[in-house]
């Protein structure tokens, strides 16, 4: 028995063994079999390049010379593929045949063709025309292409037109084209990307500015260019914009609308300390003094010169701050020590000190009264070390006589800014000749404290024979800026001269 069953398992084992490679073969068959079903379906069932694809092909592939031929030949038959001729116009453009070329886009136009590369081809023309600087024809083209392409696919394109072609009158100096074509290019803004998009209303605020400088310069007409700032300001409000602004206000006597835009700019800049300045000087001559002080408070902070503490000092004894007036008139002391500065101060010191009396803050009176002791000290022990207890008045310009300057330097600021190495100022002048002068240069020199030599000289042009005369009594404002680079150590004066005479020297304030 066991014989037998030992038998049968020897064969049922051969059997198996016999099975797997008549298994293995049918598969491979199949498998086989599959493989030509597939192919032979692709090929039956995936369509023959038409001869438009081909020449599609060609021209994707910079082959438009050859490619013109085939669609030359697919234009000219009946019914014509309207999609053939945004790619014919693209072959001819390749080839350079332009008159050609634009002859088959305007049929693409006027066949209304709906090929998605239409839009594409305009863009190709349009940067054509526009490298030979014909903006106007670029300008037609888009126009044209309107009738069959969505606007927001060419917006893009035409707005980077416009400011090309703003830029060209600008070259030329075509202010007021420029600033219509920087205007189109704003109505097409929002289809451009950074950084180029947020360009678009800076350069038209700057377009306005130019066409006011012109008005104002050229023209003389304040009202026109006043005009022109606010649509710069409504396009973008920018410090330049309200600097030129409020300088225009100034000088029409509108001191509130001056003041507003000096005060905006001071917000936006807290380091721009020229206007701040100018914000004072307005505030002052308004008698605006809380207005004053608080500019005057911020400007210390950032340039604490001698004449700013005095300044301050004053408008919080007409505010009655006993407190900051002592706090101004000790700043401004240690910077430059005087008899009548210690005078002020001891002065300040005694009616505050009565006025706490009077409030019963005995206290506090008595500590105000030992500071007026010590004041009233260091007072005497200066007397004793100067002949004159009263600083020198600064000289008043004389009588006007042939040969003199025509002109008198008022007032002057300048500066250091934190960080810089060139020194910048400004000064105001005034004609004192009783006549209009009709020609004028000044001299502004650096000179070097520290080295006891110069830094440099810059010319200072006031009215030549082609601009307008300056006129008797009138004043004009100068900025300048130092050729040459300083040691940010040394002690700096500026020099104004006229033909080789000094008119007057002032230092340089080194901003923190």
């Amino acid at each position: 028995m066991t014989d037998l069953a030992d038998r049968n398992n020897a064969e049922t084992g051969n059997s198996d063994s016999e099975k797997k490679p008549n298994n293995w073969l049918t598969i491979a068959t199949i498998l086989v079999v599959v493989l030509i079903v597939a192919v032979g379906a692709y090929f039956i069932c995936t369509p023959k390049e038409t001869p438009l694809e081909k020449a599609v092909k060609m021209v994707k592939e910079n082959k438009s010379a050859l490619a013109v031929p085939l669609l030359e030949e697919l234009s000219k038959q009946s019914p014509p593929d309207f999609n053939v001729y945004p790619w014919l116009a693209q072959a001819y453009l390749d080839t350079e045949r332009f008159a050609e070329g634009r002859t088959a886009l305007d049929t693409a136009f006027r066949v209304r063709c709906r090929d998605n590369y239409l839009p594409l081809v305009v863009e190709s023309y349009s940067d054509y025309y526009q490298g030979r600087n014909d903006y106007e024809q670029a300008e037609r083209l888009y126009s044209a292409a309107m009738t069959v392409v969505k606007a927001n696919l060419l917006a893009n394109g035409r707005a980077q037109m416009y400011m090309r072609w703003a830029d060209a009158d600008l070259a030329k100096n075509d202010l007021d084209s420029a600033t219509k074509h920087m205007t189109q290019a704003g109505e097409f803004s929002e289809s451009l990307e950074e950084p180029l998009k947020s360009q678009v209303p800076h350069r038209l605020a700057d377009c306005y500015r130019r066409m006011a400088a012109a008005a104002e310069l050229r023209n003389e007409d304040n009202t026109k260019a006043i005009e022109l700032l606010e649509k710069a300001l409504s396009v973008s409000d920018e410090p330049a914009t309200r600097i030129a602004l409020g300088a225009l206000y100034e000088k029409e006597g509108k001191a509130d609308k001056a003041i507003e835009n000096y005060q905006a700019v001071c917000n936006f800049d807290k380091n721009n300390l020229t206007i701040r300045h100018r914000l004072i000087d307005l505030l002052l001559a308004k008698k605006d003094w809380n207005a004053a002080q608080v500019a005057l408070t911020d400007l210390v902070d950032k340039e604490k010169t001698f004449e700013n503490y005095e300044l301050l000092a004053d408008l919080n004894l007409r505010l009655e701050n006993y407190a900051g007036a002592v706090r101004c008139l000790e700043e401004a002391n240690a910077l430059k020590p005087s008899p009548a500065l210690l005078k002020q101060l001891l002065t300040t010191l005694n009616t505050w000190s009565a006025l706490l009396a009077k409030q019963n803050k005995a206290g506090e009176a008595m500590s105000v009264k030992g500071h007026a002791e010590r004041v009233e000290e260091e007072l005497a022990q200066l007397l004793k070390d100067e002949k004159k207890d009263e600083e020198k008045e600064a000289p008043k310009p004389a009588a006007w006589s042939a040969g003199s300057p025509p002109v008198a330097v008022m007032a002057s600021h300048n500066w250091l800014s934190a960080g810089s190495l060139t020194p910048e100022g400004e000064i105001k002048i005034k004609n004192i000749s009783g006549q209009a002068v009709t020609e004028l240069s000044l001299t502004a020199v650096f000179f070097d404290h520290t080295r006891r030599q110069s830094n440099g000289s810059v010319a200072l042009p006031v009215v030549t024979l082609n601009s307008n005369p300056f006129a008797p009594g009138a004043e004009r404002t100068l900025y300048f800026s130092c050729p040459n680079i300083v040691k940010e150590g040394n002690q700096l004066g500026v020099m104004i001269f006229w033909k080789g005479k000094l008119l007057r020297e002032f230092p340089v304030v080194k901003q923190r």
